[in-house]
Order: structure tokens, then C-alpha cells, then sequence
């Protein structure tokens, strides 16, 4: 991508995210605008993926689709299929986002279990997913993500190129796609460009500690209180370490890029 097409995936995300956080208090805001875009990571993501060539695209644990919207932004030629557990809640507004986005055309949702995936082997070129392992890692333990991994691998076409990003240290990607038909290719990572003061970073963990309820996919209240508090108390450590040693907060990351292929 040139310094034109760049600066007009730019240009598109701060239009998507003006109306990602319509309504919007300031705070608020900056907090929910980071989905889209992911602080510039999902634009280096893009950039690394050898997708130039591929057609069809399965992005899985696929969240509200900001991912999807980027991957379409970058490749004008993809067809894109966006996977997810559910589209409720939060995640119900993939489709009016990708419609935002200017690329509906080019995208459609299947819900599903990724560690089941409804499609026939060799399916798609190419399979991604952004910051969705570790989601699927709370509600399943690391055989879900092993499962969805494998599940990842034969529906991508021999040649094709798997991608994950997440926040996993590259030791433990490395493992994880340490399977039969799977070369590696390359490991990165990133660290988001971002650095929120202390009132934004502490309304954050409030709000992401939040969301892990959903995640452990239990009907027991307690365990649902539990994996909030654990969440919050972690998250809170690593915010005030940060503010102490560095003066400002990054919600997430360093985000680890592993790109594969299928031999």
C-alpha cells in the first residue's frame, strides 16, 4: 500500500470510528474508538499478510468486524466471511459496521463455534483472527483454542496463509501452531499507539472488566463475579505499573503477529 491508499485507510477509519462513538461522552469516546483500528495495529497487520492473490477469506472469533472492515479496506478483491459464537450484544452491529465501512458487498456473517466450523475442508485462501484466541481461551481453555486452531487449518486450501494476532507471547503462538500441514512463516509484534492518562486508563478496566462475564461462557453468577474481579485486579496492577514507570497507559498489547502457511 502507497502513501495515498494509507492515508485513505486512515481517512476511513476516523470516519468509522466518528460513527462507532456517536453519542459519545469525550472519555468514552477515546475507549470504544479504539476498536476501530486497534491503535494502528491493524493497519500493520494488514500491511504484513501476503493476501494480494487470495480471494477467499475467513476471519474467525470475528467480534463486531472491525478487523473485517480493514482486511476489506486493504484488499479490494477479497470476499470475506466473518465467523462468530454470537452476533448479540456488542457484537450485533457487524453488519451495520461493515455497511459503514462501505464493503457489505464484500462481506457476510456465519454464527458458529469456531472450534466447529460449518465449512467443507479447503474452503478459503486465506484465515485470520485478531485478538479472538484469547476470548475464545477464557471460555474454553487452551483445547478450545487448539480446537479452533485445527479447525482453522482444514478449511484453508493447501498453500493458503493463516494469521493470528493476539496477545499471547510468540513462544506460545509458535506451540499452538505447532501442527501437522502448518509451516511457519513469521513471528511480530506491535505495541499500539496509544497513551491514555490515568482518568481515561481507569474507566477503561471498569468497562473491559466488564465484558468477561460473557466470556467464560458459564451460567454460574459466581464464576461470572469471579472472572470480573480477577479481570479488574489484573488489569489494575498493570495500569499502575505503567503509569508509574512509563506516565501513561496502554490498555493492550504488545499484540503478537504470527503469519502461517498450509503446506
Amino acid at each position: 500500500m502507497n502513501a495515498n491508499e494509507s492515508s485513505d485507510v486512515i481517512g476511513r477509519e476516523e470516519s468509522l470510528r466518528r460513527w462507532f462513538t456517536r453519542g459519545c461522552d469525550p472519555i468514552r469516546a477515546q475507549i470504544d474508538g479504539l476498536d476501530i483500528g486497534w491503535g494502528g495495529v491493524q493497519r500493520w497487520i494488514t500491511s504484513c499478510l501476503p493476501l494480494s492473490a487470495s480471494r477467499r477469506h475467513l476471519d474467525f472469533a470475528c467480534g463486531y468486524a472491525t478487523f473485517v472492515a480493514q482486511l476489506a479496506w486493504r484488499f479490494p478483491k477479497l470476499r470475506i466471511v466473518g465467523l462468530n459464537i454470537d452476533f448479540e450484544d456488542p457484537h450485533a452491529l457487524a453488519k451495520e459496521l461493515v455497511e459503514q465501512a462501505g464493503v457489505a458487498d464484500r462481506c457476510r456473517f456465519v454464527c458458529a463455534d469456531a472450534r466447529a466450523m460449518p465449512f467443507p475442508e479447503d474452503s478459503f485462501d486465506a484465515v485470520s483472527c485478531f485478538l479472538g484466541l484469547q476470548d475464545i481461551e477464557i471460555g474454553f481453555g487452551e483445547a478450545g483454542v487448539e480446537a479452533a486452531l485445527g479447525e482453522s487449518v482444514r478449511v484453508l486450501r493447501p498453500g493458503g496463509t493463516l494469521a493470528v494476532a493476539d496477545e499471547f507471547p510468540v513462544q506460545k503462538l509458535e506451540k499452538l501452531l505447532e501442527r501437522p500441514r502448518i509451516d511457519s512463516l513469521q513471528c511480530e509484534e506491535r505495541e499500539l499507539d496509544v497513551r491514555w492518562t490515568r482518568e481515561i486508563a481507569e474507566r477503561a478496566i471498569e468497562l473491559y472488566a466488564d465484558g468477561y462475564p460473557a466470556q467464560v461462557r458459564s451460567d454460574n453468577r459466581a464464576v461470572k463475579a469471579k472472572a470480573r474481579a480477577d479481570a479488574l485486579s489484573r488489569m489494575r496492577r498493570n495500569m499502575e505499573r505503567q503509569l508509574a514507570d512509563r506516565g501513561f497507559y496502554v490498555p493492550f498489547g504488545p499484540i503478537r503477529l504470527a503469519i502461517a502457511r498450509k503446506a
